[in-house]
């Protein structure tokens, strides 16, 4: 969704109306033309608008019709008619018409222009023709009570979403152009923290949403009457939970889950490394998200990286550890998580694994257990080891399998790594391709310093053994060669 404000389009929307010691004048798209607006009581003070009980009658006789054709969902509590008036459209053609504003009883009042029994003009709202006013003092505004200040209608809207709000200002941002057409406009709430509301164009069908100013931040929608503190003491709960140690001193919105039902937010700490969190829509905690799992989300930015690096190693030595996997962690890496679980997906580097650890631990606050392998049982299914190289694994193999069948001159020109043995825990089946066309179904022991049984190709399949050779010329080996 593109939010803009031109400001010249603005004017073309609201139509430059402009109203002053009772004379209204109007511009559209930089034409000007004079109408007679109701004159002003001598006895109202200088500034003031004095309503006239004749006039609101009529006014709310007319009006029901005006909106109808308008097609503006309105329950109007109040109108008034403020005169004739006159414009061009946008075709040049120039129309005359009484201008009327409108209460309603739900959402923005707003001024629309009568032209005949069957049509109107466009109409715009008390905001919009607040925001115009302040930088063309001449413009319009609207004067009945329940209109004032422009954004009275907007507190009962704000309720659901910022509990408590008593707002103390609110602006129009800027509207859409393209479905869906909303005007966006910031709010704030003295001393707590407001935020933005999207919220349907006169006439037009929209659901009503509302933004965080963290969401916003940096953007040209970014709010000017809420402050970063305030921001930060909305999200602190949320923070306490995920870690009731640290001291937040900043925070900021990362991004949206790709359900959309999900916020994930960065929060800085003071005294230790910072950390992300998931939220629900409404801000209700889900997950804590170590900086070391967040390098999907783009990372921690309020975290140093090597600092963040040497507080996982930490974490994720003492968790492998507790596991049964020693490790002294000096290096890892998250290839992915899994959100069924609440686990991420890592490769860990340790001199106590030489063969690599690789598997799934548990985020913090997950019940789920550690299942990790090493390289060896990767290369069966992910093959997302990189710290230890598929390479290097073949070394190895290659000398086991010089040592299980002496004599043979196995140089291994392939490896297919077919799973984990089910007679063998941690074993596991590989098939070996030799470049003298020798091929062999073999089991890797645990240990991977031995090799448990290594089985000829061309045995296996006199034997039909369960598992054959399927690399392409292997175990096609002749003596006659």
């Amino acid at each position: 969704m593109k939010i803009s404000f031109d400001f010249k389009k603005m004017v073309q929307r609201v139509q430059t109306l402009a109203i002053a010691l009772g004379l209204a004048t109007l511009a559209s798209a930089g034409t000007q033309a004079a109408y007679a607006a109701p004159k002003k009581a001598e006895a109202a003070p200088a500034g003031e608008f004095k309503i006239d009980p004749a006039v609101q009658a009529k006014s709310m006789a007319d009006i029901p019709a005006i909106i109808a054709l308008g097609k503006i969902d309105c329950d109007p509590v109040d109108a008034y008619l403020m005169g004739p008036t006159e414009f061009a459209k946008d075709d040049g053609t120039k129309v005359k018409g009484q201008l009327y504003e409108v209460a309603c009883k739900t959402g923005p009042g707003f001024i629309i222009t009568s032209i005949s029994p069957t049509e109107v003009g466009q109409a715009f709202t008390c905001s919009l023709a607040a925001k115009l006013q302040a930088t063309r003092p001449e413009s319009i505004l609207c004067v009945l009570p329940e209109n004032k200040p422009h954004y009275a209608w907007l507190t009962p809207i704000v309720q659901p979403y910022l509990p408590g709000c008593q707002i103390s200002d609110a602006r129009v941002i800027g509207s859409t152009s393209t479905e869906p057409l909303i005007d966006r406009y910031e709010v704030g709430c003295g001393v707590q923290a407001g935020g933005i509301i999207d919220y349907a164009q006169l006439g037009a069908k929209a659901p009503t949403e509302f933004k965080s100013c963290l969401v916003v931040d940096g953007t040209s929608s970014a709010c000017q009457f809420t402050t970063k503190e305030q921001t930060m003491a909305v999200l602190k709960p949320v923070a306490a939970t995920a870690d009731k140690d640290c001291q937040v001193n900043n925070v900021r919105f990362v991004g949206v889950n790709k359900e959309n039902d999900g916020l994930f937010y960065e929060f800085g700490c003071a005294n230790k490394p910072g950390f992300m969190v998931m939220t629900k829509l409404d801000n209700t905690f889900e997950r804590n998200i170590t900086c070391a799992s967040a390098a999907g989300l783009g990372g921690c930015k309020f975290t140093d990286a090597g600092v963040a690096a040497a507080d996982a190693n930490g974490t994720y030595s003492a968790l492998l550890g507790k596991a049964g996997f020693p490790c002294t962690v000096t290096d890892y890496n998250v290839v992915g998580t899994q959100e069924q679980t609440k686990r991420d997906y890592v490769e860990f580097k340790c001199k106590e694994q030489p063969w690599g650890l690789i598997g799934f631990v548990p985020q913090p606050g997950s019940t789920a257990s550690v299942r990790v392998n090493d390289c060896f049982i990767d290369q069966t299914s992910r093959k997302n080891c990189t710290f230890v190289t598929e390479a290097q694994l073949r070394a190895q193999i290659d000398k086991l399998i010089k040592i299980a069948q002496p004599g043979k001159d196995c140089d291994v020109s392939d490896v297919r790594y077919i799973g984990e043995s089910d007679g063998i825990e941690g074993a596991v089946i590989v098939e070996i391709a030799c470049s003298n066309k020798r091929g062999y179904i073999a089991i890797v022991a645990a240990n991977r310093n031995s090799i448990a049984d290594s089985t000829p190709c061309k045995i296996a399949k006199s034997h039909n053994d369960p598992v054959q050779c399927t690399i392409a010329g292997n175990g096609t080996y002749s003596s006659a060669d």
